[in-house]
């Protein structure tokens, strides 16, 4: 066990540094196992829609399913374009904090050590970050694509040996870095704001470096919520899937299933069902232990579960490798890993536009050759993948910045972006060919899916140990290839192990969970109260429990519109981490002054001039919401000067009207919206330089011209009032007429040259 550490005092181990003293508390008891301290609002918020949603859900399982449902379709049809590069920026940036000196920067203090081994952290790490989803896809997913509906991608032309390799490479990018990238985004700044710059180990100070000391305010206590309620959804994806198999091992060591025969009698089995009773039974079961883990505390329960789950896990990866063709999988393993390397530019941009249109007979412009992959695709798929990653990012970069402490950002992004991937390469690797070769076997024997008469014959082999891994559920398939090495007693050992390695990687990701979301809603104290930890170990077994039983005979549809729907807005937050990311390393690496000029006023306050007219700031943003030209024209009048009275105010007047000419219009050319649309980017376009270039002469140092562009386009009514106010106040202290500010010579540091924090707000 590793010694507690010693609180140092203003550090974010310590509960009275400055930053926990200004949020809000709620505390009861003297600190024991019973005692309460959280932020009300936060815990409240995030508990109402939680428990909220299992209410709904309870109540009206149909109608929920079916709203849900929407949305899934809504996000797929609306936002792929948006899931697909967002994944590719991030990836980009960290391996450009990767190859620079950025690298260096610890999360920890200068002198601070890592407190857990390699193995320990990667153990911990890995069996957080994947959960009992590397074992369901592990062969089924590679199956799919090679045989499935809607194929992989750009196998038409392909030969069945292409096809296979293929397959295998689709499944490696669901499961590689772009799968692991949020987790990295979410640990590496929250390492470096809490365990570097001492402030509390939670969501809301990732934003810190863009938003200054809103993060106590509404906007905080709005990403904490988030973050606790699209972890809580995300993690019951992940357990519903380790459900169903858990469900169906158990089923088959009931009845004694090998190669498709029952060889135990109904009067000697338990009788255990597959059905969601039984997975709702078991989700309890699991949750109970979870909540052991989770009371235990990292080092006592976490770590120690966290190293055995790996170690046996890798087991069963390497007992593969060996009773499998070793030389064919090693050749399976390096041929993909260049596929993919060849292929990446391709399919981490490919978002599936010709063939969401649809098939040809629909008239929406779909494929009239009928070629290509179906609609659906996507949809089951990749954008279902980065929901489910993505939903993931709060509670998995958090647990993994709590248990870095100490490493550099270069070896974070190793270990917790490129190592795992790799790993994550070679496991889905060598159980996808090993079932690729022994569907191809017994295909080659004549065994065929279409015979499937209830007869086992027509899919296991009576002469060799092949079987149509294809024919079979997707919860089959991983323990009939297992099977398939050895006899019956032989096959339920390796049952037996396989079901024991998702029960752990259930309660890993159950416990983590928990106590992530404990963390977040305890205002990020390191060791929050015992009774809250049980509280949120049993909200996400109640959770999944109604997920699974709404989702009736399509709960495995349900469980991903939730983690596709869950994590859409969170892709937004992570777009800002990413910005803010970049901030803090330039600051820590001196390279940008921490105490850079910003805006005095939030883009959010009523009132832009902080002096408490409040009924001043909103007839100002009335004004600006429905006469934009008139606070746009006096702007640009003294950022630009005039050739004649009014000129700017016109010049904002005729696109604004035209504008409004164009949706009125609709009713007669219901696309005349759409021009309206077309002219509103360029108008906000105007807005955003206006800002862009004001910033510039009021020697504002934050910010650029892709955020300025951002919040015109959303809050036009609000950028104009807060610049407008700005350049007054600049020109009252005779400020204006910098076109630059020159910046400090040098950042403002402590005696261990850790940046000291900012307040400003850049937006």
């Amino acid at each position: 066990m590793a010694p507690k550490k010693e609180i140092v005092p203003g550090s974010c181990d310590d509960e009275n540094n400055q930053y926990f003293q200004k949020l809000q508390w709620f505390k009861y008891g003297d600190g024991g196992h019973m005692s309460l301290k959280l932020n009300p609002k936060v815990t409240l918020g995030a508990g109402a829609i939680i428990w909220g949603f299992v209410l709904w859900s309870a109540n009206d399982p149909e109608g929920s399913n079916e709203r849900i449902s929407m949305w899934k379709t809504w996000v797929t049809e609306e936002w792929t374009w948006f899931y697909i590069a967002s994944q590719n920026i991030w990836i980009a940036l960290l391996i450009y904090l990767l190859c620079s000196k950025y690298r260096n920067i610890r999360l920890g203090k200068d002198d601070e050590k890592p407190e857990y081994s390699y193995l320990s952290w990667f153990a911990m790490l890995f069996s957080c970050g994947v959960a009992t989803g590397l074992f369901y896809y592990s062969v089924a997913e590679p199956m799919w694509h090679y045989r499935g509906w809607g194929g992989a991608r750009w196998m038409d032309n392909m030969n069945d040996n292409d096809k296979a390799i293929h397959a295998i490479m689709v499944t490696w990018f669901h499961w590689g870095v772009h799968g692991w990238i949020p987790y990295t985004v979410v640990g590496a700044l929250m390492g470096i704001m809490s365990y570097r710059r001492d402030m509390p180990l939670t969501m809301r100070f990732c934003l810190y470096p863009l938003i200054g000391e809103q993060v106590y305010g509404w906007m905080g206590d709005v990403i904490d919520i988030l973050s606790m309620v699209v972890t809580l959804f995300g993690v019951c994806t992940s357990l519903g899937l380790g459900v169903f198999q858990i469900n169906k091992g158990m089923q088959r060591l009931d009845q004694g299933m090998y190669r498709g025969y029952a060889t135990i009698d109904e009067d000697d089995r338990a009788g255990v069902m597959f059905d969601s009773d039984t997975q709702i039974t078991i989700i309890w079961v699991i949750t109970c232990l979870a909540t052991i883990s989770v009371v235990s505390g990292i080092n006592n329960g976490i770590r120690r579960l966290g190293e055995f789950t790996f170690v046996l896990g890798m087991f069963l990866m390497l007992s593969v490798f060996f009773m499998g063709d070793s030389m064919y999988i090693l050749n399976a393993l390096t041929e993909t890993f260049g596929y993919l390397i060849w292929w990446m530019p391709k399919i981490a941009w490919d978002t599936d536009s010709m063939e969401l249109l649809g098939d040809a007979s629909e008239g929406l412009g779909g494929a009239p050759d009928g070629l290509g992959g179906g609609k659906g695709w996507m949809d089951a798929w990749t954008i279902f993948y980065w929901g489910w990653w993505i939903s993931w990012a709060p509670f998995v970069g958090t647990f993994m910045a709590k248990i870095s402490r100490g490493r550099t950002l270069g070896e974070f992004i190793l270990g917790t972006l490129l190592i795992p991937s790799l790993y994550s390469f070679i496991w889905l690797g060598i159980f996808g060919s090993e079932g690729i070769r022994m569907d191809r076997r017994a295909e080659s024997e004549g065994l065929d899916c279409g015979a499937w008469d209830g007869n086992p014959n027509s899919i296991f082999s009576n002469t060799t140990n092949a079987v149509r891994l294809w024919c079979l559920g997707t919860e089959d398939i991983l323990f009939d290839q297992l099977a398939s090495y050895g006899n019956q007693g032989f096959g339920d050992f390796l049952s037996v192990l396989t079901m024991i390695c998702l029960v752990l990687y259930f309660v890993t990701s159950s416990d983590s969970g928990s106590l992530v979301i404990d963390i977040i809603g305890a205002n990020g104290i390191q060791d929050p109260p015992t009774l809250q930890r049980i509280f949120w170990a049993l909200s996400e077994g109640a959770t999944a429990s109604v997920l699974l039983n709404f989702g009736g005979n399509d709960a495995l549809r349900a469980l991903q519109t939730v983690a596709i729907v869950g994590g859409l807005p969170y892709t937004f937050v992570l777009f800002l981490m990413c910005q803010a990311l970049y901030y803090v390393c330039q600051e820590e690496m001196k390279d940008i002054d921490i105490d850079r000029k910003s805006y005095a006023s939030f883009i959010f306050q009523f009132d832009h001039t902080n002096n408490n007219d409040y009924a001043g700031g909103a007839v100002r943003i009335l004004e600006a919401m429905f006469m934009p030209f008139l606070p746009f024209g006096r702007i640009c009048a003294k950022l630009w000067g005039v050739d004649f009275k009014g000129q700017w105010t016109v010049i904002g007047a005729v696109p604004f009207f035209t504008i409004i000419l164009f949706v009125s219009l609709t009713g007669v050319e219901r696309q005349m919206k759409m021009l309206g649309g077309a002219l509103y980017i360029l108008y906000i376009t105007l807005i955003a330089v206006a800002r862009y270039s004001g910033r510039d002469k009021i020697g504002v140092k934050r910010g650029d011209l892709i955020t300025d562009w951002v919040l015109s386009l959303l809050l036009y009514f609000l950028v104009l009032p807060q610049l407008e106010c700005e350049i007054a106040a600049a020109d009252a202290k005779g400020e204006f007429n910098e076109v630059s500010v020159v910046e400090a010579d040098a950042v403002e540091v402590d005696e261990k040259g850790i940046a000291l924090k900012r307040i400003d707000s850049a937006i």
